[in-house]
């Protein structure tokens, strides 16, 4: 079912780590025709161009990106007014860029601080009801067997599907790189990105309810095309509402 966009959306894109965020949100943007937003690359792009020492200006207060770039790679969430200033300001530019697309923000929020630094903006820039999150909902121990099995290509990134037909690959189809694992894929890492994503992410599933924001759980469970056929219905449906 092809949702018809007569509107200009902003999609909220949350879920448990190795949800499949990156593989489904990728797939609606293309879809759908959106900006898109991921959190995780703009982060890992900061931390790579970042000086030894470097440290920005947020709000007067000073940020070392070493600091933030340690609390990234052993599963923490960066300081919000942190995130908040690396997302926002690229969501302001695609927004001067292209105006008249729908954007959908991978991975941002993650915590109620995050969207109450977020929420003015997008309000300024978007309708209310407009403003859709979707939630991919899987197991915790699905979530842990997708990060401890997961690999990404060295060059450009990319996740690739753990399925029998790429378990045996050691070089990425598309960019012809290495895949390797991610330093977030260490096993202590991924506990601890599941305590954050619980105690930090969850209780904003309440906060958009209590503030009438739509929200549309769907399954993560399944194969990748089974995942977005269900994220696709239940959007054409929040859609033509």
């Amino acid at each position: 079912m092809e949702p018809a966009l007569s509107h200009r959306p902003l999609i909220l894109f949350l879920g448990a780590p190795g949800s499949g965020k990156g593989t489904q949100s990728l797939l609606l943007s293309e879809k759908l025709k959106l900006s898109r937003i991921e959190t995780s690359k703009l982060l890992e792009e900061r931390f790579r161009k970042a000086k030894p020492k470097e440290t920005v200006e947020i709000a007067g207060k000073p940020y070392s990106l070493d600091e933030q770039k340690e609390r990234w790679t052993k599963g923490f969430l960066n300081e919000s007014a942190f995130v908040a200033d690396t997302v926002l300001k690229k969501l302001k530019r695609m927004n001067e860029e292209n105006g008249n697309e729908g954007v959908l923000l991978d991975g941002f929020p993650r915590s109620i601080e995050q969207i109450e630094l977020l929420l003015p903006l997008a309000l300024n820039m978007f309708d209310k009801k407009h403003l859709v999150v979707l939630y991919l909902d899987i197991s915790q121990e699905d979530s842990v067997w997708r990060n401890e099995h997961r690999r990404i290509c060295e060059l450009l990134r990319h996740t690739i599907l753990c399925i029998p037909e790429t378990e045996r690959l050691t070089i990425c189809p598309i960019d012809g790189s290495k895949l390797v694992k991610r330093e977030l894929d260490d096993p202590q890492v991924i506990k601890t990105r599941l305590e954050e994503f619980k105690k930090q992410t969850l209780p904003l599933l309440s906060y958009f309810q209590e503030n009438g924001i739509t929200i549309l759980k769907v399954s993560g469970e399944g194969t990748v095309s089974e995942v977005f056929s269900r994220i696709s219905e239940q959007l054409a449906r929040a859609i033509k509402q």
